[in-house]
């Protein structure tokens, strides 16, 4: 085909059809400058298709991250009930109330439990990706682009209560022998639920250990004259009431 207007092109020159050449030449200009418009246009299509496929899926993965998020985010607050209500009833025995549960065994079982700890983890990889590989445009929603932003961005796993120091766990593990904090642990350790592509933990809500009650009364009532530990389990009652409410409102 080139050729074939390479000739035509020869022979208006050879005829001295000027004039015609030009015309020609510049219809040839035009034919050519419309086939790359049409090329572009092709390939701007074909790259918007792909682009909205994209989109769609992650859509879709975003949709199963929120999901997870929020599941993560309701065990968290599930497992600070679990600890908070532990740490009452340990309360209880510090403060010599009647309304202390009468059984030592029980007891140093909620001043155990009242020191757990949870590790808590973002269901964010999607939106990481997003970020890291500069597609967070193909996002076209500009409303939900900047709810996500907002939302993934607090990194609540990081805010500031959640990472004030245990001091109770601290104090109570070093003065609980050890024995019994190994024997609790084998008894009453965390629980993990398989929820989509995460392990959800929760605590026992019962768990019985093989200890001397009387051995176990001992120990209550050294524990229980400690008035470090009573303040130091009052102060977390109060941090893990703050994080759910945080929690709450995420």
């Amino acid at each position: 085909m080139i050729n074939f207007f390479r000739k035509i092109r020869q022979n208006m020159l050879v005829q001295n059809k000027f004039t015609k050449y030009l015309v020609y030449a510049f219809g040839e200009i035009i034919l050519v400058v419309i086939g790359i418009l049409i090329a572009l246009s092709i390939n701007n299509w074909n790259q918007n298709r792909i682009n909205r496929n994209l989109e769609t899926q992650y859509y879709k993965r975003l949709l199963e991250d929120v999901k997870e998020e929020k599941l993560i985010l309701e065990a968290t607050i599930n497992y600070s009930n679990q600890v908070i209500g532990h740490a009452k009833k340990a309360l209880a025995i510090f403060e010599n109330s009647p309304d202390a549960y009468p059984d030592s065994v029980q007891n140093l079982i909620d001043m155990y439990q009242a020191s757990q700890l949870q590790d808590s983890n973002s269901a964010s990889s999607t939106y990481k990706e997003l970020i890291a590989s500069g597609q967070i445009n193909l996002i076209q929603n500009e409303a939900l682009k900047t709810a996500l932003v907002r939302f993934y961005e607090i990194e609540w796993t990081e805010i500031g209560v959640l990472k004030l120091e245990n001091t109770y766990r601290l104090n109570l593990r070093g003065k609980m022998p050890d024995e019994i904090q190994t024997e609790i642990r084998s008894n009453c350790d965390d629980i993990y639920v398989k929820s989509r592509s995460n392990y959800l933990t929760a605590l026992p809500d019962k768990c019985e250990i093989n200890l001397d009650p009387l051995v176990a009364k001992s120990v209550v009532e050294e524990l229980r004259q400690d008035e470090s530990l009573k303040k130091d389990l009052r102060y977390l009652i109060g941090n893990e009431t703050s994080k759910q409410n945080d929690l709450q409102t995420i």
